[in-house]
């Protein structure tokens, strides 16, 4: 009878336990900082370039291909529905709310987690592995500062850089499914531009920088957090994203809740 209770106790410790070792070390990546040599800098700089031609240049075309198909199904449809009620005006609320405001950061977000969230995680993962961490440690070199924080700040600069991008290319392709189903291309902005506030631009920022700590710091927590055997990278891999995207669900709905 107390076998279940026990079990959800045991569940629970493990998942604040988890969650204390995460805040942890997103601490201690924010504090390497400031002990990160000048030329430390330089190979850091280096490195965080490199996650963002892999994190956000080459999503690219993932990125155009959803953005694209989503505005323009929900558009398309929208201006047929709502044509024949004569409210063809709640269009741009729908494009800023549903797609600029929640989808886009959403979508871009487990996007990202699963593609580079993965092979952060992975990677990290296997260079403990391989020992890269001690011999990192045994030349007098933080982990954190050459494997943590590059990819931590090429996160949140790919995220926020790509949620924008998302947006953008969905404003554009509402235009092409407006266009098919008769509005004209300035009755179209008109729209959109006067639905689009500037609580809608900063929430789009905070989403970026929100969701952006979670795919640089989980994947890189859980890649450390392995012992050292091979058959734990995988499971590490598997762990980061399934944590990143419940953790990006959960922020999406939060900040749902705390700005209705």
């Amino acid at each position: 009878m107390t076998a279940p209770v026990a079990a959800l106790g045991q569940g629970v410790a493990r998942s604040i336990a988890w969650l204390g070792a995460l805040a942890r070390f997103f601490v201690l990546t924010l504090g390497s900082w400031r002990w990160l040599p000048r030329a430390g800098r330089r190979v850091a700089l280096r490195v965080l370039l490199r996650q963002v031609w892999f994190t956000a240049l080459q999503a690219v075309p993932l990125i155009i291909v959803l953005s694209s198909i989503l505005s323009f199904l929900v558009i398309s449809q929208a201006v047929r529905e709502l044509g024949r009620l004569g409210a063809t005006e709640l269009i741009g609320r729908l494009m800023v709310v549903a797609i600029v405001r929640e989808l886009g950061p959403l979508l871009t977000a487990l996007v990202v987690a699963g593609r580079s969230g993965t092979a952060i995680a992975a990677e990290l993962a296997t260079n403990k592995v391989m020992g890269e961490m001690n011999a990192l440690e045994g030349m007098g070199i933080d982990p954190l500062h050459y494997h943590v924080l590059p990819r931590f700040g090429a996160a949140l600069l790919s995220l926020l850089g790509l949620i924008i991008f998302f947006d953008l290319v969905a404003i554009f392709a509402g235009l092409l499914a407006a266009a098919a189903s008769g509005m004209t291309s300035a009755r179209y902005f008109d729209i959109v531009l006067a639905s689009l506030t500037f609580r809608d631009v900063w929430l789009t920022v905070v989403k970026g920088l929100v969701f952006g700590t979670i795919v640089g710091m989980i994947p890189s927590f859980q890649g450390l957090a392995i012992r050292g055997s091979p058959t734990e990278v995988p499971i590490a891999s598997s762990q980061a994203v399934v944590a990143s995207i419940v953790a990006i669900f959960i922020c999406s709905g939060l900040f749902v809740v705390l700005l209705s």
